[in-house]
């Protein structure tokens, strides 16, 4: 999920211009400059050349702090407005860096059914620069907010029905996350934020040693295609200074290469009838091979101009959703809610329940009272390394696959964003060779989606009905494919 904000003529020649002078790295998505990830993409040498990091000393060796103790601090009793549940959750910081006092939040829930082969999955959200409270409160965890921002109800079709799930906010000043050091918010990028997700993931091991033989999965969604696959690439990296038991990577309607993807989102808009064919074949016209030329610049910006003016009063995330026309809260939760009725004002009902003292108390958050509230993203984007937005994944991918990670990628059909039209072209690009042929799939008797089976240990799917944020406009279809994934097994192909 990524900041709203127009593709404007500045955006559009900078990208152009960046582009020509052979900036192939890293990725913001075509769309992250249309319509950026609220929820949810590195030069082909930027990012393979994030080095092994040097893990800084861990908390258990400095001065005798006891990780046990702090662990029991973590636990939440219970969260304000909660229903009465059975399984654990846990919620403070893990200190980056401390020297500069760099301390990232984090929200656990363990397995409702805890066992031996329950893994634990950390999710992502994207942005760059949004919360990954977004998952846990709107997405696959445990519960939703009501629209009085004071209660919660709980999601059947939680992802810890399966697994044990982290949700992490990165970077620094990312929701509760923050630094004591303004230096740390300068060149935000990829790279530094890799290096911080591994710090913090292994300290976090060291606070909860008993999730560290477990099955290790990343997942996310998103500007999080950026995040998980560095993720797992630190890993692999460093396999032989920490132990951490990776599997595989799971990435919803992933930012991955800029490039590659920018013409799959107009062909998307033009095959759903959201732009003419002739907005259509003048951006090909003047944008596509164009000359680097003032004139042709402008030309193109205007092109795009004209596109993003038919579209301007849609939800790109879900071009069929209906949009959030008023954000008051309700002085009773609406009645006849469900996990599978859409919502378009949650995110306002999240941003209010995460806002409220006692809340935050109860989660072990903002414990340094921040001068800020929290918010969905934070403006880690505006200064964050032009290169790495723009650039390409792929190599990392290919490196990931390489050294035996499983990979699935999936996108919701009804996605503007980061559509079903730009991964393929990204998994076209790739060369990949087709081992189970694209077929239908299935969920509670009816057709899930699409999905198609690599030899190279790609698993592509596309899920129906769904947007950008999967989980949340189709909970049960998700959660089928979450587990099919996380049991290493094919998406079913029955009713």
């Amino acid at each position: 999920m990524g900041k709203q904000q127009d593709w404007s003529v500045t955006a559009c020649v900078f990208l152009f211009l960046s582009l020509a002078s052979n900036i192939h790295g890293t990725r913001e998505t075509f769309s992250h400059k249309t319509f950026p990830h609220i929820y949810g993409s590195s030069g082909v040498g930027h990012i393979n050349a994030i080095r092994r990091v040097s893990v800084p000393l861990l908390e258990t060796t400095k001065g005798g702090i006891n990780q046990q103790n702090i662990k029991e601090k973590d636990l939440i009793k219970q969260l304000p407005g909660q229903p009465p549940v059975s399984f654990k959750q846990y919620g403070g910081y893990v200190a980056i860096n401390e020297t500069n006092g760099r301390f990232f939040y984090y929200y656990f829930v363990e397995a409702i059914k805890t066992n031996s082969s329950s893994p634990l999955v950390i999710w992502l959200n994207g942005g760059p620069g949004c919360s990954s409270l977004v998952g846990a409160y709107t997405e696959h965890g445990p519960f939703r907010i009501h629209s009085d921002g004071k209660t919660l109800y709980r999601n059947s079709y939680s992802w810890n029905n399966e697994a044990n799930v982290l949700y992490l906010e990165s970077p620094a000043e990312v929701g509760f996350s923050y630094t004591n050091t303004p230096s740390d918010l300068e060149n935000l990028g990829d790279k530094k934020t890799a290096e911080d997700n591994y710090v913090f993931l292994v300290k976090w091991l060291e606070r909860f040693p008993e999730y560290k033989k477990k099955d290790f999965y990343i997942a996310g969604e998103s500007y999080a295609g950026h995040y998980c696959l560095q993720l797992a690439q630190m890993i692999v990296h460093n396999r032989n200074q920490t132990f951490i038991n990776l599997r595989g990577v799971l990435v919803g309607n992933p930012a991955l290469d800029e490039k590659v993807e920018k013409n799959g989102h107009y062909e998307y808009l033009l095959n759903h009838a959201l732009i003419s064919k002739e907005y259509f074949d003048n951006y090909n016209k003047m944008c596509v091979n164009m000359t680097w030329s003032d004139k042709a610049i402008i030309d193109c910006s205007g092109a795009i101009d004209n596109i993003d003016d038919q579209t301007k009063h849609l939800d790109m995330y879900n071009i069929y959703a209906p949009r959030c026309l008023n954000s008051t809260l309700t002085s009773k939760p609406k009645k006849h809610t469900t996990i599978t009725k859409f919502d378009p004002c949650n995110l306002e009902y999240m941003t209010a329940y995460l806002n409220q003292a006692k809340v935050q108390e109860a989660m072990h958050a903002n414990t340094t009272k921040l001068p800020y509230a929290w918010k969905l993203c934070s403006d880690s984007s505006d200064s964050w390394i032009e290169k790495d937005k723009l650039g390409s994944l792929i190599p990392t991918l290919k490196e990931l696959i390489s050294e035996g990670v499983r990979v699935w990628l999936y996108n919701g059909d009804l996605d503007a964003t980061v559509p079903h039209t730009s991964t393929m072209d990204v998994l076209q690009s790739m060369n990949l060779t087709v081992d189970k042929i694209w077929r239908t799939w299935f969920s509670e008797g009816e057709v899930g989606g699409y999905t198609e089976k690599y030899k190279e240990k790609i698993t592509y799917a596309t899920v129906r009905g769904a947007g950008h944020m999967v989980p949340t406009d189709q909970p049960i279809r998700a959660f089928t494919l979450f587990t099919s994934f996380i049991r290493n097994n094919p998406l079913p192909d029955t009713i």
